[in-house]
Parts: C-alpha cells; sequence; structure tokens
C-alpha cells in the first residue's frame, strides 16, 4: 500500500476522483494519465473491481507490474488492453458501472460513444467524462443520445480549462450544449473560460467552410449582465 501514498493526482483528476461515489461494482478507468486515477481508487476501495484500459500494451505492462507489486494476490483489479469502444460491459449486467474517459479530444470521445452508448442499454452504467476540446460537439451528440446530467464541472489547471460532465445514459437531467449547473460567474476563472471559448469560436468564422454561428450566439447568452 505505500505506492498509494506517492500517487499525486493533478486537479482535474482530483475532481474527478471525488465525483465518484462508493456504491460502484465496476470502475473502468479509460486512457487517464497512466493509471494514476484508477490506482487512487483502488486505494481508497472505491469499488469491487478496478478495471484499467488502454490501447497502449507497454503502458498497460508498466501499470500491471506496478499492481501485481504492491497488490499481489488480490483479485479486484484487472487489465485490459484494448479499445475503449469495445469494453466488455454485459457480463456485469447486474452490477452498476462506472466508464470515466479523460484526457482525449471530444470528436474522439464521441466516435467511442457512438460503439458505446447501445450496449449500456438495461445496463446500470455511467460515464465521467473530461475532453481536452470539442465540448459543445460532445454535449451536443449526448443530448441527442439521451443522456441525462448527473453533475458537471469546470476546472482550470496549468493555464488550460477542462469540463468534467458525469452522465447516465437515458435519465437524469437535460445536457446543455453549453453547460448550466457547473458555470459561476463570481468566479473569475469561469468568466475568463467563457470569454476564451467565445473567442475561439469567433476566429473560426475566418473559415469560409466553418459555421459556428449557433455556437458563438449560445456562449454569448451565457454571458451574465454587467
Amino acid at each position: 500500500m505505500s505506492e498509494l501514498k506517492k500517487v499525486k493526482l493533478g486537479k482535474r483528476l482530483s475532481v474527478i476522483a471525488a465525483l465518484v461515489g462508493d456504491d460502484y461494482d465496476h470502475i473502468w478507468d479509460c486512457c487517464c494519465d497512466h493509471g494514476l486515477l484508477g490506482l487512487q481508487l483502488l486505494g481508497k476501495s472505491k469499488a469491487k473491481h478496478i478495471h484499467f484500459v488502454d490501447i497502449v500494451s507497454p503502458l498497460l505492462i508498466e501499470i500491471e507490474t506496478k499492481l501485481k507489486r504492491f497488490y499481489q494476490g488480490e483479485h479486484h483489479w484487472h487489465v485490459h488492453c484494448l479499445d475503449v469502444a469495445l469494453l466488455p460491459l454485459q457480463p456485469y449486467k447486474n452490477e452498476k458501472q462506472l466508464i470515466i474517459i479523460a484526457g482525449i479530444g471530444g470528436l474522439l470521445l464521441v466516435k467511442l460513444l457512438t460503439t458505446l452508448l447501445p450496449l449500456t442499454k438495461a445496463l446500470n452504467v455511467e460515464f465521467i467524462l473530461s475532453p481536452v476540446h470539442h465540448h459543445y460537439q460532445l454535449r451536443h451528440f449526448l443530448n441527442e443520445k439521451g443522456c441525462g446530467l448527473i453533475d458537471e464541472c469546470i476546472v482550470a489547471e496549468n493555464g488550460r480549462f477542462y469540463e468534467v460532465i458525469h452522465i447516465k445514459p437515458g435519465s437524469g437531467l437535460p445536457i446543455s450544449r453549453v453547460g448550466d449547473k457547473m458555470w459561476d460567474f463570481s468566479n473569475v476563472q469561469h468568466q475568463t473560460y467563457l470569454q476564451q471559448t467565445i473567442s475561439h469560436y469567433q476566429r473560426l468564422t475566418k473559415n469560409p467552410n466553418s459555421d459556428v454561428s449557433e455556437m458563438i450566439k449560445a456562449y454569448q447568452d451565457l454571458t451574465p449582465p454587467v
């Protein structure tokens, strides 16, 4: 267990870890910074089973070496070298599962979820998602697919802003394309993030093949009155 004392999460992964309750049977840590999040959740016994998933074999070998060293003889961790879109969820259809995907682009997330979401029908599955960009497109997709919002927040880390979105397919509050409960406009960082986002889409208007007027208006409508 001594290794766990050395596991130090960045701010974003710490926020994600704080969102994870204690009532899951299976947690799938997908591509989350060299397995650090999964190690933290494993040490806190956040689920009966913690699954480490990545398509990069050398990375998984490194994670598995740590797990064997510090958790030898324990059977509640599992390592999977596979595409996240192919998670074996069905064998645990009667158990509560949480899939955490962070650190990849929103468009790639949409591609993965296009395959994953149909597999969650009739299953008790939640997702915590934190893409590095294309939040609007991801949120639009989740809304169209009938996913419901459990929680969301904005995280500032190393000069960048991230959104963390906790969802459940088929139930929960409607998912706003620009976020709803995550905004606190008394927070200067949130004001900065909103202005950066609007400026980003305004720059894209210079591309004649890019129609981002809908995005700009949606974010501008969030701007609090002065």
